[in-house]
C-alpha cells in the first residue's frame, strides 16, 4: 500500500473529525493509504477526546443556579439570587461536624461515573491521536529507507542495496 502525502493525512482526519463516528467510518474504509488509514485513526482520536470533555462539561450544566422566573431583564439577563438570603450558623461550620463529614466524600469517590467515563474517553482518544500519528511517521520513514532518498540519509538512515539494484525499484 502506498504511503501518501501530509495532505492526505490531514484531510481524512478532518473528514474524520467533522462528521465524527460515520466520518471516521467512511474514511477508513475507503481507505487506500498509510497517510488516509492513519488519519481517519488520528481524526477518531480528536472525537473521543471531544466526546470526553462534552461529558466533562455536561455536569457543570446541571449544578448551575436556575434564574428566578420574571426577574429578566430587557437584554436577556436575568438579576442574580439575593447573596445575603442564607441561614448561616457559627456553631455548626461543618469541620467539627461529623455528620456532615460523613457526608461529605472526597477524593476517588467524589468522582461520578460520568466523569470516569469522560476521562477514560479522553485517554482513549489520546492513545488513539498519538498512535495514528507515530504509525505515520514510521510508515513514511520506512518509505524514506526504502527509497534511499537524501531525507533519509539526513535521518541518519542507512539504506542496503544489493549490487545492480536501483533505489526506486526496491520494494
Amino acid at each position: 500500500m502506498p504511503i501518501g502525502s501530509l495532505f492526505s493525512f490531514l484531510w481524512n482526519a478532518t473528514i474524520s473529525m467533522s462528521f465524527q463516528l460515520i466520518g471516521f467510518l467512511l474514511t477508513y474504509l475507503l481507505h487506500s493509504t498509510h497517510a488516509a488509514k492513519n488519519g481517519s485513526r488520528a481524526g477518531l482520536g480528536v472525537t473521543l477526546i471531544q466526546y470526553g470533555f462534552y461529558l466533562r462539561g455536561s455536569d457543570d450544566d446541571d449544578t448551575a443556579v436556575p434564574a428566578v422566573a420574571g426577574t429578566s431583564s430587557p437584554d436577556g439577563y436575568s438579576a442574580p439570587a439575593d447573596p445575603n438570603a442564607h441561614n448561616y450558623d457559627p456553631s455548626n461550620s461543618g469541620a467539627n461536624d461529623a455528620a456532615s463529614a460523613a457526608g461529605a466524600s472526597s477524593g476517588w469517590a467524589s468522582i461520578s461515573a460520568n466523569e470516569w467515563l469522560s476521562y477514560v474517553m479522553m485517554v482513549v482518544g489520546w492513545f488513539i491521536l498519538i498512535r495514528a500519528i507515530s504509525d505515520y511517521l514510521r510508515a513514511r520513514k520506512h518509505e524514506l529507507l526504502v527509497l534511499g532518498s537524501p531525507e533519509a540519509a539526513r535521518m541518519g538512515v542507512v539504506s542496503v542495496f544489493a549490487e545492480g539494484e536501483q533505489p526506486g525499484r526496491v520494494v
